[in-house]
């Protein structure tokens, strides 16, 4: 008689150790929700308090409109980023730089513009990055073609609305502190 094992037992006990190896294995995995990372996308309040001119900043670039919507973009944010006391300076001599990204699509009844900003310390780490979805009503194939004067610059007052609040929770931002007053 023979000690070795041989066919279907053999299978059935190679099988029953992988089994166990998998399920020994699956105990080392983590299972639950992955948490945010440290530079996902956050909502911020607007503090009233804030010291607006302390975090300057320079719009690096916006991505992704036609041109002339782009150039449109930029005149009717940097109106609504000046009504919000945001601080605009030249790169050189900005606290942050920002980097604007935006997408269209269409979607039922008009379309959905994308809008992502990345904002960057001079030494060009990002310090946080902001997201927002603006839908903007219309009817068409090209999602930019159904951005009026009106959307756009509604578009532009959220991002800059965005852009502020982000701005004055910032460590620039904090409010000055109250006049000293000294007793005669």
């Amino acid at each position: 008689m023979s000690s070795t094992i041989k066919g279907p037992v053999k299978a059935f006990l190679a099988g029953l150790v992988l089994l166990s190896a998998c399920a020994g294995l699956s105990a080392c995995n983590d299972v639950a929700a992955t948490p945010p990372s440290a530079d996902a996308s956050a909502q911020f309040a607007m503090r009233d308090d804030a010291n607006m001119a302390g975090p300057t900043v320079a719009i690096a670039s916006v991505d992704g409109p036609p041109a002339d919507l782009s150039t449109r973009f930029r005149q009717s944010f940097d109106e609504a980023a000046a009504a919000r006391r945001i601080a605009v300076a030249t790169p050189a001599k900005a606290r942050y730089l920002v980097r604007g990204y935006l997408t269209a699509s269409p979607i039922e009844g008009g379309a959905e513009i994308d809008v992502v900003w990345d904002v960057f310390t001079p030494n060009k780490q990002r310090a946080q990055r902001l997201s927002d979805a603006i839908a903007v009503k219309g009817s068409g194939d090209d999602a930019w073609a159904m951005i009026d004067d009106a959307a756009l610059n509604s578009i532009a007052a959220k991002c800059a609305d965005d852009l502020a609040a982000y701005l004055s929770n910032t460590p620039e931002a904090a409010p000055a502190s109250g006049a000293l007053s000294y007793a005669e």
